[in-house]
């Protein structure tokens, strides 16, 4: 008897850790009644806030989306080495095998300047034209593929490659690439200035919505001043709205960057084989869209706490 007791006033009397529990579900869910009361004011506001996120985040899934094509275009990164005249096809393939013993380097091809005559007409269709030359403008050549993790070592590579005494010229077609991650760095902090503005823009925009529900509460909370009703006792609805305004616009931020990169796949993807590449816009993973949505619930949240313990505290009972 005595344990049956114990467990019936156990049940009756629930702990603090309970009852905070409780409380805290019932004041997000008031919140949630209310935004749903203004229809009109709450949607303006969750668009707001989703047009704010959607640019970063926009330029942020640009730059990761760079960063892979970089990443894909490195490896196939290549360098000519264009002989002198006085280099003839067997010394050419020679320094060609003999290429191979360096660890940056992959593979080396020696292409004969009659070769490279022929494939030049053939792509060119300039057949009949360079049937009529009485020499041979074009150079014998060694197409390498470096073995390298970073652009930055092609350069000495490059170097290297240039004091072999046969070799007249040395050609990376990494400029474009280098041209590239240049544009990336840029977007990266174009990204991160704009992340910085929209955080300070949110906390206006929540800040000024939460205000306006504090102002038309005041009444309300001046009596719960009076009966003793601490601070973060009144501002606790206010926050959770202010998290919910944040977790449902980026959301729908995610959303609009998603239709976004939906509309513009077809003809990335068209460019891409154009350049005889496979590459596709990555679209969010919803590790990311989950991400950003608690992004803009912290920040909504962050936001709230600070208008609205200023607001709450100015008013008098």
């Amino acid at each position: 008897m005595p344990r049956q007791a114990a467990k019936v006033k156990s049940r009756k009397n629930p702990s603090k850790f309970t009852k905070t529990i409780r409380n805290h579900g019932k004041d997000a869910l008031n919140s949630l009644l209310r935004m749903a009361r203004t229809p009109l004011s709450s949607t303006m506001t969750i668009v707001v806030i989703a047009a704010a996120l959607l640019l970063p985040s926009l330029l942020f899934s640009l730059n990761a989306n760079i960063s892979q094509l970089l990443a894909q275009f490195q490896n196939n990164a290549r360098v000519v080495l264009y002989l002198n005249e006085s280099t003839t096809d067997s010394r050419g393939i020679e320094v060609s095998e003999s290429l191979l013993t360096l660890s940056d380097i992959d593979s080396a091809a020696f292409i004969s300047s009659n070769e490279a005559l022929q494939d030049f007409s053939s792509a060119a269709g300039f057949t009949d034209i360079v049937a009529e030359l009485d020499k041979n403008p074009l150079p014998s050549s060694i197409v390498i593929t470096p073995n390298l993790n970073a652009m930055e070592g092609l350069d000495q590579l490059a170097e290297t490659l240039q004091a072999i005494p046969e070799v007249d010229l040395v050609q990376v077609d990494s400029q474009w690439l280098r041209r590239l991650a240049a544009i990336s760095d840029l977007i990266e902090l174009v990204a991160r200035i704009l992340g910085l503005i929209v955080v300070l823009s949110l906390c206006f925009i929540v800040g000024n919505t939460v205000r306006l529900h504090i102002e038309n509460r005041r009444d309300e909370i001046r009596i719960i001043k009076l009966v003793g009703g601490t601070h973060s006792y009144i501002a606790r609805p206010f926050l959770y709205t202010g998290f919910f305004y944040g977790i449902i616009g980026g959301i729908l931020a995610g959303l609009l960057q998603a239709a976004v990169f939906l509309a513009f796949s077809d003809s990335i993807a068209t460019i891409a084989r154009l350049y005889d590449s496979s590459f596709q816009l990555q679209l969010l993973t919803p590790v990311i869209l989950i991400s950003l949505a608690l992004a803009g619930g912290l920040m909504g949240w962050i936001a709230a706490m600070i208008a609205a313990y200023r607001r709450i505290g100015a008013i008098n009972p």
